[in-house]
């Protein structure tokens, strides 16, 4: 069963896992500007969860999971949250064993997205998570305002993954559902509230402002499974027969 990114062309639809999403949002935290952060302190640690986060969901994503009603697999969008959230906090469990610090923002991460799903299965596990979160931040008596900041370069990273990921390259930004608008942004110092992203052609996407130290590079992996293909073997084998494609992708500070 997998929760992959998910959208649809013509004759295919595109499948992103989501440990290779995670993955292009920890090469965004890794090239964060550091004086936008009041301190150094666990830069480590944060890149750690944006390339963890989602890193229950390997073994999971290996194969997808047919959405009948739709005729479209299923995507981290409409996946069964009852389903979704176990994973989720277990995959938090698992990460907190390694460090205290990246499972709270990767539950810090987990609360606010759920926040868009909000339903009955959301519940229980927002209010799990409130509590894993509490508890971790009065063990390690953490600097709170540092932990707000790395949250919100956590969620901006994530979501400018997301951008990346959740429609075909060079689709214009009025055309995405959550991102039309561009994205909140905490860290302007005149003031400014939002973060635009617009890709310049099919591998580069150009930010104004840009958070970041330096250009970034990264690889984006996803398989093109033919509909065809799946009529004839099944989400499951039709997948599993495509080879790993892999684009590579440039944010870069947008040219004035």
């Amino acid at each position: 069963m997998a929760t992959m990114i998910v959208y649809e062309k013509e004759n295919a639809f595109i499948l992103i896992a989501q440990h290779d999403h995670a993955r292009i949002s920890g090469d965004l935290v890794s090239a964060w500007q550091e004086q936008l952060f009041h301190s150094a302190e666990r830069r480590d640690e944060l890149a750690y969860a944006a390339y963890e986060h989602d890193s229950s969901w390997i073994d999971l994503d290996r194969i997808p999971l047919w959405n009948d009603a739709d005729h479209i697999p299923f995507s981290f969008r409409d996946f069964p949250g009852n389903i979704r959230f176990f994973f989720y906090s277990k995959g938090l469990d698992h990460l907190q064993e390694t460090s205290e610090y990246a499972a709270l923002l990767g539950s810090i991460l987990y609360t606010t997205l759920a926040e868009k799903f909000r339903n009955e299965d959301t519940i229980a596990f927002v209010e799990k998570e409130f509590a894993r979160q509490s508890a971790i931040i009065e063990r390690l008596q953490l600097d709170v305002k540092l932990l707000q900041l790395h949250a919100k370069a956590l969620l901006l990273c994530d979501e400018l993954s997301l951008f990346a990921c959740m429609e075909k390259p060079g689709t214009p930004r009025q055309q995405y559902e959550w991102f039309a608008g561009g994205f909140t942004y905490w860290f302007d110092r005149t003031g400014g509230t939002s973060l635009i992203a617009d890709w310049t052609d099919q591998s580069t996407i150009e930010l104004q402002p840009f958070p970041f130290s330096r250009p970034v590079e990264t690889t984006l992996s996803f398989k093109e499974v033919s509909k065809a293909v799946i009529g004839k073997y099944g989400i499951a084998q039709a997948y599993a027969r495509e080879p790993l494609q892999e684009l590579k992708l440039l944010f870069q500070e947008k040219r004035i």
